[in-house]
């Protein structure tokens, strides 16, 4: 036997943090002890109708994130749970806009051309050897894709836009919901400067105790209410708005989640 295969892994996490987590957050771990349950209800059966199999696709992604926000808040890592939550938010938002606007579906899923021709485009231009790990069956769909759609995406610089939808994420906010476009001009631009280390996002990070420069590592307090708060939401919306489309069977789940949301959260 080695020393590799002797080394043991005593300890992932911050397992002495837990009981304090649990206590900050007790009614949010309560309602949520039965997720797993719930994803398994709620997604177990596939979808054929391009929008409802979308939507699942996309509220399927945030209930499985919904269990990574759980662990890093249950070990302190609010800063970082909160980066998961942001991404949770732009997809849940995204199906209940899709639900308001089922017109715009191809636009969603046509964005893929757009995208695959912005990075072959920057193969070509700054990593051709990697061109020959490309099919010319994959190239030739991309070209074809792109040619075919993007006349839809151009902007009226006549230059193809860099979304898929003519509104910005603000704007899909803000037609969804007003209180979602309140979120996205606080949390989710938070959220946004901390994932991109700009100096308010750095700051947002920095150790809460006075005069002490330096970033505040977990476990900490700090964050873990709100990232808790902000992933829970995400999910929430996310699983009844997919549940009205396409599930409306499983009404007394989505009326539940809501519930269990206002138990968790209210004051």
């Amino acid at each position: 036997m080695n020393a590799e295969t002797q080394t043991q892994i005593h300890q992932v996490g911050y397992p002495d943090f837990w009981p304090i987590s649990l206590e900050k957050n007790r009614k949010f771990f309560l309602v949520t002890q039965n997720v797993g349950t719930t994803i398994d209800e709620v997604f177990g059966v596939g979808m054929s109708e391009p929008l409802h199999k979308v939507a699942r696709h996309l509220a399927k992604m945030v209930a499985n994130s919904m269990s990574a926000v759980m662990v890093l808040g249950l070990n302190g890592f609010g800063i970082d749970g909160l980066k998961v939550a942001r991404s949770m938010f732009e997809m849940s938002v995204t199906v209940a806009y899709l639900r308001k606007h089922p017109e715009e579906l191809d636009d969603f899923l046509d964005f893929h051309f757009i995208v695959g021709m912005k990075r072959h485009k920057y193969m070509e231009k700054y990593a051709p050897h990697l061109l020959d790990r490309v099919t010319p069956e994959a190239v030739a769909s991309i070209q074809n894709g792109y040619a075919r759609v993007s006349p839809r995406y151009m902007n009226k610089n006549g230059k193809v836009r860099g979304q898929w939808s003519k509104k910005s994420f603000g704007a899909i906010c803000f037609d969804v919901d007003p209180k979602l476009g309140e979120l996205y001009l606080s949390l989710y631009d938070l959220t946004s400067r901390v994932i991109h280390g700009d100096i308010s996002g750095v700051a947002a990070q920095a150790d809460p105790e006075p005069g002490v420069l330096d970033v505040d590592i977990a476990p900490s307090e700090k964050f873990v209410a709100l990232a808790l708060m902000t992933a829970h939401g995400a999910f929430v919306r996310a699983t009844t708005e997919y549940i009205a489309m396409a599930r409306p069977d499983l009404q007394p789940i989505a009326d539940r989640l809501d519930a269990d949301f206002v138990t968790a959260w209210k004051k």
